[in-house]
Formats: structure tokens, sequence, C-alpha cells
């Protein structure tokens, strides 16, 4: 990130922020609209851009998502690894070594999202081919803080959930069904919008609709949770932010106000409550990301000594076996 100046990591960072849905998104930015489209060509060009699109949130499309992790020894990894990111569900699935115990926790870990009237018999078929190994589920049982913006001047994050308001954090999974027009923006959106001056036209015209019906749409579906932004997505350690980890605690008080506490640490990019399983006895989940493993581990302990959190574990983020972005319904 040294090539980038000042003013075009503002611009790259206001970016993953997100735009607004309006004929001519990049004329806001501070520079010219010109300069926004050559910037976000070069990074495209350098890989440290991945995706210009929407980010939805799968519950609100009738989606079921979960984090998995799988039971299986270092030796078969890659093996599992292969038949779990062949199913078209997995948009991420990643090694993970605890740092702090030498304990027996499961190395591969991966999320899955399916329709809801497909996830019960999809999840079966998966477990049933990595079997013998051990399939744990561990869905979202509340939602305290999600997505992550990668501060390109002070390596920090500090983006909320748009619309959640931090005294309600129950996990609601109600949805609608969606028009066939509707679908198809979806899907218009879901990977990469064209870099133009006027995106939404183009997507428009992509789906037979008109730019004034798909703004209009947009903006109905961000005021309701359905999309969460419309902006760029960045490859995290191309952008310097090299040690991501997941950290977990079990919490014997009040979990609730433990979450709160923890998602207000600006370091932390999500954080959920999950089930605490025998084979697994954590139920809070955060996110960090820093730019070596020393600063990391070092903010693990900052935040749970400042959060009042005990008996935690670090699990380093290693093998990448798959990142993307989920396609929604596709035939």
């Amino acid at each position: 990130m040294t090539d980038y100046s000042l003013i075009e990591k503002k611009v790259l960072t206001q970016l993953q922020r997100g735009i607004e849905p309006v004929s001519r998104p990049f004329q806001t930015l501070g520079i010219a609209e010109e300069g926004v489209l050559a910037l976000l060509a070069r990074a495209k060009s350098e890989r440290l851009l991945r995706r210009f699109g929407g980010v939805f949130d799968a519950r609100r499309l009738g989606y079921k998502s979960i984090l998995c992790a799988l039971d299986a020894p270092r030796e078969k990894m890659a093996e599992m690894a292969a038949i779990i990111i062949a199913h078209p569900g997995v948009t991420h699935c990643y090694e993970r070594r605890p740092l702090h115990s030498g304990g027996n926790f499961p190395p591969l870990w991966f999320t899955l999202a399916m329709l809801h009237g497909e996830f019960d018999a999809g999840i079966a078929t998966l477990r049933a081919q990595l079997a013998p190994f051990d399939l744990l589920e561990l869905p979202a049982l509340r939602r305290f803080k999600i997505d992550v913006v990668f501060d390109l001047h002070t390596v920090d994050r500090d983006e909320m959930f748009p619309g959640i308001d931090p005294s309600h954090v129950a996990y609601d999974e109600s949805f609608r069904e969606f028009s066939d027009a509707e679908k198809a923006l979806v899907r218009a959106l879901d990977q990469n919008i064209p870099l133009v001056g006027r995106p939404f036209a183009a997507v428009a015209e992509k789906i037979g609709q008109t730019e004034e019906v798909v703004l209009s749409t947009l903006q109905t579906w961000k005021e309701q949770g359905i999309l969460r932004r419309i902006g760029i997505i960045l490859y995290h350690r191309e952008a310097g932010f090299k040690a991501n980890a997941m950290c977990v605690w079990p919490v014997a008080g009040d979990i609730v106000a433990a979450g709160r506490r923890l998602a207000a640490r600006p370091e932390v990019t999500h954080c959920y409550q999950r089930p605490r399983l025998e084979s697994f006895p954590f139920d809070l989940y955060a996110m960090i990301h820093t730019g070596d493993w020393n600063a990391t581990e070092a903010l693990f302990k900052n935040i749970a000594s400042s959060c009042g959190l005990v008996n935690g574990e670090l699990f380093a983020s290693g093998q990448e076996f798959k990142k993307s972005s989920m396609k929604y319904f596709k035939s």
C-alpha cells in the first residue's frame, strides 16, 4: 500500500463503507469521477481490489448460513478441504491453528449458506461426504457486529453493521419471497458491478430494467436491511492485514453484555454468540486483523483484559482454501 497517496487511501476506505444508490455515485468522493475509476482499475489490476458489488444479508434473501468446523486430522485436511470447497454454498474455507494451547481443536473451518428449504438435506449430504470425521455446526445465535472495513490510513477497522440496534441482537431469520425480476437484480449485484461512471445504469441494461427502478429498489432494500451495502471488498492480506485470527471465549455470565463490550472495540470486525459444544466449549466469537502475528497476539490479550474475558483461545488463520462471494438464486 506504500504506492498509494493519502487521498487514494481515503477513497478506498470510503468505498469499502459503500456508495449510495444514485446515478453517478463516484462524484462525491473528494476526487474527480475519472480519478476514482482509474484508482479502482489500478487496484483491481494490482490484486488489491477483490470485488466491487453488493453485500447482502443472506438471511433476508431466504438463505440459512452457518459456520462449520471439521474435526479431521491435519494429514487429511487438504483432502477434506477439496470436498468442502467444491460445494457451491461454501464461500470461505480456512485452516485455523490454536496459538495458546495444544488442545485438540478442529483445524478446518468454513462458512456454508443454502436456501432454507434446501439446507437440511444439503448439510446432511456434506456430512456424509466428510465422514467419518465430525462436522460441527456453529450457527449464530446473536450478532453483535459484522463486516470489515480496512482503514488504509491507520490499519484500523471500525465498521458497525448498519441499522442494527445494539439493544436488540437476537438473530432474526425472517425473510420474504422475491420475484424473478428481484432475483435477477440480486444476481447482477452479488459478484462484480461494472466500474463505470453510471454503474447502476449498466446493471439495469443487463437485466432489462430501467436505472430508476434499480435505484429505487436498492434504496428500499437498504432501508429494509436486505442490502447491507454496495462497495468494494479488498484482499486483506494485500492491504497489509496479513495476520487475521478468530478469538473465542467461554462466557459464564451475561453474554449480551460481554458481546456488546467486545463489539465496541474498533479492532473487532465480526462478533457473534454461537452455541457452546462439548467438543468446542466456547460461545463468544470475534475476528481481528493486524499486520503481524505478534501484534495479533498482543491485541487478543488486550481485548480479553479490557472486556473481562478469560480462558479464551486464539485461532490463527493459516492456509486459505477458498474465499469467494456468495452467488445467490443460481439455478
